[in-house]
């Protein structure tokens, strides 16, 4: 008997998590065509100051300057533009990133037993006695990439333009990343705010790199109405590449930290833990993924974000009466066991309702918010 129970118990869980594995692949997010993501893809052309420092580098080159020479024309450049995007640049296209030069300067034995100190942002190298390290190292490696450029006879400054283009998307990934799982909370927060729903902290739909919510010592993206009060937090993640087992497996284990502070302190009053995930990166280990549908109260996407109003409502006193949403049919049909278990069926359709509305876009949702 207690077998018997057990399995049925196992087959239960595994049919609902297939059913939550099937509806968070069915709406994953497109980022390829996300106008978020886009604008990350291509940079801004090389202006006439980034040319001519580099053009003055190829002309070091040319003539067979030593590393010692090149590191002076970088340091002047960058000095006498007093334009620290120059340097950047040349990270840039160098195929390196803002946080390797430093890194790999860290790590150099001959800096430690000169006993020179690497300062922790690329923006200060050129100010100490470090530079000489610095300007050596960049210099290697402008010769691996430069020398090609220096025996083409046309105009160079078209081919610095496509190595611009080339090398951007690989310099810009870790802010893409860093932004990204930023931009969930901020699409939250902005969708929260549109709806008059409050929230804590109340900046993150203006500066959503601002500090998380903080509640028994777990970390909260986002909490509803307030950390003093907290009825419902939130835990945002977005992986649009593979990040491998140990990144997925982070966010099981911070949701599921976080369930057992909160059931320590709330108990069965605890406060409901909602999931805000989406992205492809989540297809390539499953580990992570089902840990958080399994772990999480609910979970939604940016096309199923209008969940979290559904939610919101059924927690908060009298907004019910306030709001209603419009959802297209087949989704309709497809969310109404769940809108019938937060009291929503009533107060959602598929065709806009006579009335005065304003409306807020929440994924393939729509919200509408009484004028009355």
């Amino acid at each position: 008997m207690i077998l018997q129970k057990i399995k049925l118990t196992y087959i239960f869980i595994m049919n609902t998590l297939e059913s939550k594995r099937a509806e968070f692949f069915r709406y994953v997010w497109d980022h390829s065509a996300d106008l978020f993501q886009v604008k990350f893809n291509q940079k801004m052309n090389l202006d006439i100051s980034e040319i001519k420092f580099l053009e003055c580098i190829l002309e070091d080159l040319r003539l067979n300057k030593t590393n010692e020479e090149i590191s002076r024309t970088i340091k002047i450049n960058v000095q006498k533009e007093k334009n620290l995007d120059l340097l950047s640049t040349l990270l840039q296209l160098l195929g390196l990133t803002r946080t390797k030069i430093i890194g790999d300067l860290k790590a150099s034995e001959e800096i430690k037993k000169a006993g020179y100190k690497v300062p922790n942002s690329y923006k200060t190298l050129c100010k100490g006695e470090v530079w000489s390290y610095a300007g050596d190292y960049l210099s290697d490696r402008i010769r691996v990439v430069f020398n090609p450029i220096c025996k083409v006879v046309s105009d160079k400054s078209l081919i610095l333009e496509t190595l611009n283009q080339a090398t951007y998307p690989g310099f810009i990934r870790q802010e893409r990343a860093k932004r990204q799982g930023h931009e969930a909370e901020q699409r939250l927060a902005t969708l929260l705010s549109d709806c008059g729903i409050k929230f804590e902290p109340e900046e993150k739909s203006l500066n959503p790199m601002c500090r998380d919510a903080q509640i028994c010592g777990a970390s909260f993206d986002l909490v509803i109405p307030s950390v003093a009060n907290p009825l419902i937090c939130f835990k945002a993640t977005v992986h649009t590449a593979n990040i491998g087992q140990y990144g997925e497996s982070k966010d099981d284990l911070e949701i599921k930290d976080a369930l057992k502070k909160l059931d320590n302190q709330y108990g069965v009053n605890r406060p409901k833990v909602i999931a805000l995930i989406d992205g492809n990166g989540f297809s390539s280990n499953r580990a992570g993924l089902d840990g958080v549908l399994t772990s999480a109260d609910e979970f939604c996407q940016f096309r199923t974000i209008w969940k979290s109003i559904v939610i919101a409502a059924s927690q908060i006193p009298n907004i019910k009466r306030e709001i209603s949403l419009v959802l297209p049919q087949d989704v309709f049909c497809e969310f109404k066991p769940f809108l019938i278990k937060y009291g929503f069926l009533n107060s959602t359709f598929v065709n806009k309702p006579h009335g005065e509305w304003r409306e807020v876009t929440a994924g393939d949702g729509k919200i509408l918010i009484s004028s009355n």
